[in-house]
């Protein structure tokens, strides 16, 4: 055999072991597989812009102002009234505090109907203790036993101004003496913002009191900065290690999973941009709702959103503990078919749960749109009933504002305000209540007839 005939085949032979080496090691890529090994080295530190925020993510979010026989929600079109109104309290400060008393419902109505009272509700239940820390300056020293509430009164034509813990849910009412209490600066910011706010009737729904609204409103439209993170950032925010380890990563479907060691859990919906994080090792010892909203504070610190302070509390599930914090425009809640703006936290002895988005609400920008105009919850409510709903089994309704899906490349939020009805657990718009299948017709505003205005139909 010719020399160049050897060689031939032995240039064969090498190629195919070549090619046998290197099918081997494509076989065994983690990657091919969906699965990679990312080392992660980050120094944890403590997000300064958490702390400063702490009073504002659990404050008030709606004000009632009660006069001449009429109540009234306040509203300011360019600011949160329950805001403005926190910031003229703070200095105020807190003797004693009564012992509680439960009113007959009766006089619980009587109470709400007092007039030139103000009225700053929670949309959840809030824990006293919590509410010592972070709404006024100087907190109670010994503020004694926790309770909760989710409603402040004060009597703004009292001779001596006392602030009325009152809870809607069991009808319990503690009073508490004031130092320093000047109402001054209060009762401008209502007289201010009385004019532009909406009338309301509170209704009872289970256990929670319902604004509902006399006439057709006008409420504008409001728009966002987006931003928009990595999975990655979250990674590096909830997965961090004091020394370089390994992330375990795998791609199952439209979930991409992380994981850190046998404990520590985080999914993205690839399709949502929904993620899930889950902390076996870190649990959370003792309960009840101070517990519950401090704990959960601390988780959603850990995601450093720059659009904190947007968020506010929302509420609280008492069977789990599971807090929910929700972006909010000019108070009133944002709600999103994915969960975009809304984070749960969840903190027990069986560890730290959080559930959120990689989209979130940074900063407002201005507007040139129209207002616009909802109808009365007397017409909602005939809607829902000619839908077939009964209208005493719902469990809650709010002004809100909708966060409608953008384009992909779209780093502006538009939102547009409308009813949420809560169903069976669920808060949905209450066109879609009314009708599911036309989800064009629900998320289309058009102008109504030479009135300047926009009409949600």
């Amino acid at each position: 055999m010719k020399l160049s005939g050897w060689i031939l085949r032995a240039s064969l032979i090498a190629m195919v072991a070549l090619s046998l080496v290197f099918s081997f090691l494509i076989w065994q890529n983690p990657s091919r597989l969906g699965r990679s090994d990312t080392s992660v080295a980050v120094k944890t530190t403590k997000d300064p812009n958490a702390a400063a925020q702490v009073s504002n993510v659990f404050a008030p979010t709606t004000a009632y102002y009660q006069h001449d026989g009429t109540k009234t929600m306040l509203f300011d079109p360019e600011t949160s009234v329950a805001d403005t109104l926190r910031t003229a309290m703070k200095e105020w400060q807190i003797q004693r505090i009564g012992a509680a008393k439960k009113l007959t419902s009766s006089a619980y109505t009587a109470l709400l109907a007092t007039d030139q009272s103000l009225q700053l509700r929670y949309t959840g239940a809030m824990a006293f203790k919590q509410f010592n820390q972070t709404f006024l300056t100087q907190p109670l020293k010994s503020p004694g036993a926790d309770f909760q509430f989710d409603r402040l009164l004060v009597d703004l034509s009292a001779t001596t101004t006392r602030l009325q813990f009152v809870n809607d849910k069991t009808r319990a009412v503690r009073t508490a003496t004031l130092a320093h209490a000047d109402v001054a600066k209060v009762q401008a910011v209502v007289a201010k913002t009385t004019a532009s706010g909406f009338a309301v009737t509170e209704m009872r729904l289970g256990n929670r009191q319902v604004a509902t609204f006399n006439a057709p409103i006008q409420v504008p439209p409001y728009t966002f900065l987006l931003d928009q993170q990595s999975a990655n950032h979250f990674v590096s925010l909830l997965l961090p290690a004091d020394s370089a380890s390994s992330v375990d990563t795998r791609e199952i479907g439209t979930e991409t999973v992380y994981t850190l060691g046998a404990s520590q859990r985080l999914s993205l919906d690839t399709d949502t941009g929904g993620m899930q994080y889950e902390n076996a090792a870190k649990a959370t010892a003792g309960s009840g709702l101070t517990t519950s909203l401090r704990t959960g504070y601390a988780s959603l610190s850990k995601l450093a959103l720059q659009g904190l302070g947007t968020v506010r509390y929302f509420d609280t599930q008492s069977d789990t503990g599971t807090v929910t914090f929700r972006a909010c425009a000019l108070g009133l809640p944002i709600f999103n078919a994915d969960g975009y703006g809304a984070i749960t936290t969840t903190n027990t002895a069986s560890g730290e749960q959080m559930g959120f988005s990689t989209y979130n609400l940074t900063v407002a920008i201005p507007t040139t749109q129209s207002p616009v105009t909802l109808p009365s919850t007397a017409t909602v409510f005939d809607q829902l009933r000619h839908a077939g709903y009964d209208v005493n089994g719902l469990t809650d309704m709010t002004l809100g504002y909708y966060w409608k899906a953008q384009t992909a490349d779209s780093q502006v939020v538009s939102l547009t305000p409308t009813y949420f009805v809560k169903i069976n657990g669920e808060y949905r718009r209450y066109t879609q209540w009314v009708d599911p299948t036309d989800e064009t017709a629900k998320d289309t505003v058009t102008p109504s007839n030479g009135s300047g205005t926009q009409t949600l139909e």
